[in-house]
């Protein structure tokens, strides 16, 4: 409900009020009384209206402002004696006398409904429907008595009008009881967050549906099962129950302002779970804001067939009679998972509703999370073994060029050197074999730089420190060594450390201009770290296709490379790679 209107009800309501005062000339009463009787009506709406604009999804405040309105036009009346009351506006007085009481059916009604838009329970349902009965019969039962010639024809016997009427008053007031019973029934069974955030309006109810029992004594005497109550004794009595009648607006007020609270407190839950989207910090946030710390998020695990608990235990759902209950959470016709709670909760759907929408967000966030993790995983893992499965073949050619190529091309440089001393006949043939010879030798050295450039046999051999000790002594730029490793790291974190050391060295001899290179090399935390810095002209493109594909060898193994301009000029490229 908007604020505009909700301020058009209420000048709406003002006016009604002293309207129904001066029509029912209740003025003409000492000032308590329609004091007392403006109050009550203008407090239900006033109340009402101000739920209304708090909770404009809460019909509980529209209602109020029904109760009040009908309070108004329909208030009880008791009058004292000698007070001058007139004829004037009898027919209207009259329309008032049939709708007494109909506001008490409505806060009723609020009561057994609270916090949804009906009652929850059969019972419950089963006494507003007899209620509106009732209180219907009244009300064709006393339009009969104020206009008995209504169609025309006696309908009710003159002489037995009054007693229908008082039947009926028995009736709808012994209803109202009966009602009273079943919200105060229902407060009882309500405990923990429920009872706070339920309690002040059920009390209300409860109260607002007994205190009219009072009133009962007037319709029995008139069946004759009890003597009149004195005036003396009835009046303040009367106008008492209309006293305490004051309080219920504002303590229904207060319990539909105090479950704002509570949906207020869910918002915080929604940020919390906004900054650490997880299970364990949604279950502990949900319960606070619940006030039910037995509250559990489970979530579906369709590989075990159960719900998992926060910790990924497997936990059964509690039984039927249990005093928690379950709210399943499904989504694209699936179990996705299940939040247990108190049994009192459910009395607020809307509440729970809320409670539900959060932990689908953050179970669905958390599957996602744990889907691409296990992506990732699998990504990583590929990488890994594509790059092991490199280095194997890498392997396998220098061994195959080492033990085959190689080898025969020495045996063939051999029999060409035997061959040229065998021949003593001929200088020109036996000075053609000796080049032949050295020809074959130059082979085997660029067979040999082959083998070292797709995997060093220092590598294998000798470790790390031995072979990056033989890539320094082969580089045409001077190389300043300062290696210190423990040996303890894995064959393919090794290749990565002397390739990456092999690529920068290449590098620096074919486009930085440099006069000394420093390369270190070190394992710290089981890790490998090397370093290549040279004081060249700088410039180094980490896109190259070089270092890029450097970079995407390391980070294929856990590890990370980055390239960087040396202070005074130069390049620093850094390696850091997991040993294991």
């Amino acid at each position: 409900m908007s604020r505009g209107a909700a301020a058009l009800i209420a000048l709406v309501a003002l006016a009604a009020g002293l309207a129904s005062e001066h029509v029912r000339q209740v003025w003409l009463q000492p000032l308590w009384v329609p004091v007392i009787d403006l109050g009550v009506g203008w407090l239900l709406v006033g109340c009402g209206l101000v739920a209304a604009v708090a909770r404009p999804n809460q019909p509980a405040g529209r209602r109020l402002v029904l109760a009040g309105s009908l309070w108004i036009v329909g208030a009880p009346r008791q009058w004292f004696g000698g007070t001058g009351r007139t004829d004037d506006f009898i027919q209207l007085d009259a329309v008032s006398f049939t709708l007494v009481g109909w506001s008490d059916a409505v806060i009723a009604f609020i009561a057994l409904a609270y916090a949804g838009r009906l009652p929850a329970r059969r019972r419950d349902l089963m006494i507003v429907g007899a209620l509106v009965a009732a209180y219907s019969f009244q009300t064709f039962v006393r339009f009969l008595n104020v206009f008995p010639d209504l169609f025309g024809v006696d309908v009710l016997n003159p002489d037995g009008s009054g007693t229908v009427l008082a039947i009926a008053d028995v009736l709808r007031t012994s209803l109202l009881g009966v009602a009273g019973l079943l919200i105060a029934q229902r407060w009882l069974a309500t405990r923990g967050s429920s009872r706070r955030l339920l309690g002040p309006v059920l009390l209300a109810g409860a109260a607002s549906c007994l205190v009219p029992l009072y009133g009962i004594w007037f319709p029995l005497s008139q069946l004759g099962f009890i003597d009149p109550v004195p005036e003396s004794l009835a009046v303040p009595s009367f106008w008492l129950t209309n006293a305490v009648r004051v309080l219920v607006p504002i303590a229904m007020l207060f319990g539909i302002l105090r479950q704002r609270v509570s949906r207020l407190a869910m918002t915080d839950v929604i940020a919390d779970v906004g900054r650490t989207p997880s299970a364990v910090e949604l279950e502990a946030a949900l319960a606070r804001a619940l006030g039910d710390p037995s509250l559990r998020v489970l979530s579906w695990d369709a590989t075990q067939s159960a719900f998992l608990d926060v910790d990924g235990r497997p936990t059964p759902l509690p039984p039927d009679g249990d005093p928690q209950t379950v709210t399943p959470i499904s989504g694209q016709g699936r179990p996705i998972a299940a939040l247990v709670h108190d049994r009192s909760l459910a009395e607020d759907p809307t509440l729970v509703a809320v409670g539900v929408a959060v932990t689908r967000l953050v179970i669905d966030n958390e599957n996602l999370n744990r889907e691409l993790r296990q992506q990732l995983d699998e990504v990583t893992a590929s990488r890994a073994r594509i790059v092991d499965a490199g280095d194997a073949e890498r392997r396998r050619i220098e061994r195959d060029l080492h033990d085959g190529v190689q080898q025969r091309l020495l045996a063939l440089a051999l029999s060409l050197r035997r061959a040229g001393v065998a021949i003593t006949d001929d200088p020109a043939a036996a000075e053609a074999l000796g080049r032949g010879a050295d020809e074959a030798l130059g082979v085997v050295s660029d067979v040999r730089d082959l083998a070292q450039g797709i995997h060093p046999a220092a590598l294998t051999e000798a470790g790390l420190a031995t072979a990056l000790q033989a890539l320094a002594s082969r580089s045409p730029v001077p190389v300043e060594l300062d290696i210190g490793l423990d040996g303890r790291a894995s064959p393919g974190a090794s290749a990565t450390a002397y390739f990456v050391a092999s690529e920068a060295l290449a590098n620096v001899v074919k486009h930085a201009s440099a006069a000394i290179v420093q390369l270190r090399a070190s394992s710290p935390d089981g890790e490998i770290r090397v370093t290549v810095e040279d004081d060249g002209r700088g410039g180094a493109d980490p896109f190259g296709p070089g270092l890029r594909g450097l970079s995407d060898r390391v980070s294929a193994i856990g590890g990370r490379l980055t390239v960087e301009e040396r202070a005074g000029g130069g390049t620093v490229v850094t390696a850091v790679i997991p040993a294991r």
